[in-house]
């Protein structure tokens, strides 16, 4: 008998980075992480997670206590793809697609990790018995500072080199063009020869000037640039894309018909997108599919918690066409708890763990709990764990 979800709950938690560091759109203060949990009539539990840019996470709590959970609840694991399907044909009529979006992530994932754990393996398993097992991380940070130098930016960029990663992620596009372009030489310059960098510009130039900034740097020591224009300028990318850029976009962006504009318009070298905000792991799979056949890889993107990157990962080892996930430096929440293992003998892979499931679960008092269709576990205080 396939299991049916018995009760669903949302928990919150809020990382509070003191606006000490920022990109060109947004100096971080406090960055909230919202989390949903399924738990089957097997007391099975299964976790998720959902994007959460907001200042304060009520909106997006609301909404998935009111407009998504009655749906799912009472239903069975192999009803949940259907049912996102209707809500997300349904929110032509509501104008509710992005925070749909988000909402239908964190109840996907707990589904992915409910249907592993039934397996008795792996998420990356149970997408795809005869997957990879690894996922290619690359280290995410190189934000703007107070009185930030570019000797103690290199010093941090170094660092994660030294860790071991041979691709990492620095931001450009809160300064002037020629002060950005200064700050990514001084990177290279102590980064070793075989180590390659994204450039992320934050949606913040034109795209004259965003090819201005890439041919001012070693073409062969950058990996991409993401968010080289503005979100919608396809027409930029594409122009990027034909001078040899290559265009990573964008990394929230949930929508079909875009996403089928970056790939075929904008022919960008990868398509850069959030588990957590674009529908889960199941769509995550629909993206996989739709650029399998065209030039263009698929990137994850991560800036949360251990929730999120352990979804990453496991799309990523299950499926080639997925070329890297980011590993956040900054937005590291949980991070302690994660299991992965540097492969033997590569600098850059690591491996899954072989373990049901996403292979963490919700316990201790380090979140909140913001909503329960069982009012009796109003009283728990998960944390997120190692199983």
């Amino acid at each position: 008998m396939t299991p049916r979800i018995d009760q669903i709950s949302i928990y919150t938690h809020c990382n509070d980075l003191g606006g000490k560091v920022w990109n060109p759109a947004i100096r971080w203060t406090k960055k909230h992480a919202v989390f949903v949990a399924l738990v089957d009539d097997c007391d099975r539990t299964g976790v998720g997670e959902c994007w959460c840019f907001d200042s304060e996470p009520d909106a997006l709590v609301a909404f998935l206590r009111t407009e998504v959970i009655p749906h799912f609840l009472g239903n069975t694991l192999e009803d949940v793809i259907s049912i996102a399907q209707k809500l997300t044909t349904r929110a032509t009529l509501t104008a509710r697609h992005g925070m749909l979006a988000s909402a239908l992530s964190g109840i996907d994932i707990a589904a992915w990790d409910l249907r592993a754990q039934l397996q008795n393996q792996p998420i990356w398993k149970a997408l795809n018995p005869e997957g990879r097992g690894y996922t290619r991380l690359y280290a995410s940070g190189g934000l703007y500072g107070e009185n930030k130098t570019n000797s103690q930016l290199a010093i941090e960029m170094s660092q994660h080199a030294h860790s071991g990663f041979r691709l990492s992620k620095m931001k450009v596009g809160a300064e002037a063009l020629d002060a950005d372009i200064a700050r990514v030489r001084a990177v290279l310059q102590v980064l070793p020869d075989d180590a390659k960098l994204i450039v992320d510009g934050v949606y913040s130039y034109s795209a004259d000037e965003a090819l201005r900034l890439f041919t001012a740097l070693p073409f062969e020591r950058i990996e991409a640039f993401q968010s080289p224009t503005k979100a919608q300028d396809y027409e930029g990318m594409a122009m990027l894309s034909k001078a040899g850029v290559p265009v990573m976009a964008t990394e929230a962006e949930y929508r079909d018909e875009l996403h089928q504009k970056l790939i075929e318009e904008s022919q960008v070298a990868y398509l850069q997108t959030a588990p957590v905000a674009c529908g889960g792991i199941s769509r995550i799979r629909e993206l996989s599919s739709m650029v399998s056949d065209t030039p263009t890889r698929l990137s994850l993107e991560v800036s949360s918690t251990a929730i999120a990157l352990m979804a990453a990962c496991h799309a990523a080892a299950a499926d080639p066409v997925i070329e890297h996930v980011e590993y956040h430096t900054i937005h590291d929440v949980f991070f302690d708890d994660l299991l992965l293992d540097r492969q033997q003998g590569y600098i850059d892979r690591f491996a899954v763990p072989d373990v049901r499931g996403l292979g963490l679960s919700l316990r201790n008092s380090e979140v909140s709990i913001a909503y329960s269709t069982n009012n009796t576990e109003a009283n728990a205080s998960p944390h997120i764990a190692a199983m």
